[in-house]
C-alpha cells in the first residue's frame, strides 16, 4: 500500500499512499489525510479487526529520506496494536 500511487487500483479507490508520503515534506497535513484514506481502504477490503490510529515522522540523521511510524489498532481487542515503518 505504501510504495502504490493513490488512486491507481481499480479495485480500491482508496488504495495507494506513495503520494501523500512523498509530499509531505511540504504538506504536513498529508500524513493525517493518509490516516483517513487508509482506514477507508481497510474498511473498502472488508479488513474490520484493525484501523489506522495514528502516522508519526520518525526523526531522522539523513535529511533526504523520511520514514514513518504507523500504528494500526486492533478494533476487537482493546489496547492491541502493531506498527510498521514506512
Amino acid at each position: 500500500m505504501a510504495r502504490t500511487p493513490h488512486g491507481s487500483w481499480e479495485g480500491c479507490p482508496h488504495f495507494g499512499f506513495r503520494d501523500y508520503f512523498e509530499q509531505a515534506r511540504t504538506r504536513p497535513e498529508l500524513p493525517q489525510q493518509a490516516m483517513q484514506e487508509m482506514n477507508l481502504a481497510l474498511k473498502d477490503l472488508g479488513i474490520t479487526d484493525l484501523q489506522v490510529a495514528s502516522i508519526a515522522k520518525e526523526p531522522q540523521a539523513n535529511r533526504d529520506v523520511d520514514s514513518y511510524v504507523v500504528t494500526l489498532a486492533s478494533t476487537r481487542e482493546a489496547g492491541k496494536t502493531f506498527t510498521v515503518n514506512v
